[in-house]
């Protein structure tokens, strides 16, 4: 009788009548974890493969285990579905969606050597130019292509097409700037792809790259223009000072690269400020105070490094993505390099710059205007693993991080913690990056039940329109579902909010019903993501 009277007890019909590790309906899948949630879409997954990767792992899935499954995964859509593949890498590339090239290099390569369908292969090799858009990735691409087959007509034709249709100028700086990576160099891959070209200097540049000599001066002024910077590059070769090589660098406009590492002194990195890209200046900060250049001392160099971070559209053109700033921002403000080579002393106009420069590259994000709940997973699960390969960003620190870009865009929203029970962790909109992190380090605790959001809104009776959840999705802790702790909510508060979940790890798993037009799925640090977030909040998605 006993459980005839619970099967009928409305309460226990609303919670859905099942704990979070056991499935609520045929759809749900088991997590990491234990806890029964949702798949994802395949273009939602490789989205999240392409912004986030595997490196790192997770609490419940080492990074050999995380990449394997990532692989088995991109193995079988290519085969499946090499159009969508396609499709997909190729908007992530083309918004500077993600903060590293090779997971779609990796993708592009296994549709280039391994797609069922002919036109697919080629459509892939007809994007290589556009996803590989420096030496350095042109040569990790060969490095996964040459891993999944040989070098057949396809294979040559695609890589020479690089070589015979970049702009020289560019081709002449990867030749003193990217000559090898990942056991390839680039004179291999024109031995293997044999280049056709009526073009002098391009003819020249290539020439080069195989052999490093520079051939006798061309005929006219524009041909000896573009192999001028390897001219530069082949005289600072015989420099015998940083100051010598310093001048080389300015007058043929020489990046850092070009030089030979005995004479990288301070002058040449004051140079390689004027010659070298914003990319470049975010790894390097740390050097510029190492050899004495960027120092508390020198308030002009400060002033041109702030304004150059700072600067919106060189920021776009230099497709700097937030996790780039991000991470400048953790290893510069530290004093000392990732594997503890290297001490400056930090700046801190400039901290506070490449934090306006993680807010910055999120692009103009509009407000939504709807009451928030942004709820962060400070479970312990969030203390492992490393988002994007960003060394020292756990999934908890990137969900500090990532909920004050909403903080900030939103003029009503609330922060709260949870595990297995709610926490307040005392973040405002006038925390930096540094102490909201730190907060939610120190909130760290128990298991993960990422109903609890919904829950403790409905005990307090707090109106919420959207409730943005944060979270490495590995849900198991609760006894009731996340959708069902919704649909409680709304049935209490006579309201329709809304569910955003924001995936901090690239695992195929949601809490979000994707059956259901009130949820939705983002993936963390998507440059995309904080736009589409108002949108669906506002109901114009």
């Amino acid at each position: 009788m006993k459980n005839l009277l619970n099967a009928i007890n409305p309460r226990h019909l609303i919670n859905g009548g099942r704990k979070q590790t056991e499935r609520l309906d045929v759809r749900q899948v088991v997590n990491n974890a234990g806890g029964y949630v949702y798949q994802i879409s395949d273009e939602a997954r490789l989205t999240r493969f392409l912004v986030l990767g595997t490196d790192g792992g997770t609490f419940y899935a080492t990074q050999q285990k995380h990449t394997v499954q990532a692989t088995e995964f991109l193995r079988e859509l290519v085969q499946r579905d090499a159009a969508l593949a396609l499709r997909v890498t190729l908007d992530v590339v083309r918004g500077n969606r993600a903060p590293k090239a090779d997971p779609a290099l990796l993708v592009l390569a296994l549709v280039a050597k391994t797609a069922p369908d002919a036109a697919d292969r080629k459509a892939a090799w007809d994007a290589l130019p556009e996803v590989a858009r420096t030496g350095t990735m042109l040569l990790h691409f060969l490095a996964f292509a040459d891993a999944l087959g040989g070098w057949g007509r396809l294979t040559r034709r695609g890589v020479a097409k690089v070589y015979e249709t970049a702009d020289v100028d560019k081709l002449a700086l990867w030749a003193v700037k990217y000559k090898a990576r990942d056991g390839w160099a680039q004179a291999d891959a024109l031995r293997k792809a044999h280049p056709k070209t009526d073009d002098a200097a391009r003819n020249a540049v290539l020439k080069f790259m195989v052999d490093g000599v520079l051939p006798e001066p061309l005929s006219t002024d524009a041909q000896a223009l573009a192999l001028r910077v390897i001219d530069g590059h082949l005289k600072a070769m015989q420099a015998k000072n940083d100051a010598e090589a310093a001048a080389l660098m300015r007058e043929y406009r020489l990046p850092l690269e070009a030089v030979p590492t005995n004479v990288r002194g301070p002058e040449v990195y004051r140079a390689a400020l004027d010659t070298n890209g914003l990319t470049w200046l975010l790894r390097n900060l740390g050097n510029l105070g190492r050899v004495g250049v960027l120092t508390l001392n020198d308030p002009e160099v400060r002033r041109m490094v702030i304004d150059r971070v700072t600067d919106p559209a060189a920021l776009k053109r230099g497709r700097i993505h937030p996790l780039d700033a991000l991470k400048a921002r953790l290893v510069y403000a530290q004093g000392r390099g990732v594997k503890g080579k290297g001490e400056w002393t930090p700046v801190p106009q400039v901290v506070d710059a490449l934090e306006e420069a993680f807010y910055l590259a999120f692009g103009n994000v509009q407000p939504a205007n709807t009451r928030h709940l942004l709820a962060l997973d400070v479970s312990g699960s969030m203390t492992w693993g490393e988002v994007a390969g960003v060394p020292g960003l756990t999934p908890n620190m990137a969900a500090a991080a990532m909920s004050l870009v909403a903080l900030r865009t939103e003029p009503e929203a609330f922060p709260m913690g949870f595990a297995d029970r709610f926490r307040a962790l005392g973040v405002t909109p006038r925390d930096t990056l540094e102490s909201a992190m730190r907060k939610a380090q120190a909130s760290s605790f128990g298991a993960t039940d990422c109903a609890q959001p919904m829950l403790w809104a409905a005990q307090e009776k707090l109106n919420v329109d959207t409730f943005v959840v944060y979270t490495d999705k590995e849900t198991w802790a609760g006894n009731v579902h996340p959708k069902v702790a919704l649909d409680q909510y709304a049935q209490k508060m006579g309201t329709a909010p809304k569910l955003i979940v924001v995936g901090l790890t690239a695992t195929e798993f949601s809490i979000a019903d994707p059956g259901r037009t009130d949820m939705l799925d983002v993936v963390g640090f998507d440059t995309a993501a904080p736009g589409v977030m108002a949108e669906f909040a506002k109901g114009t998605l």
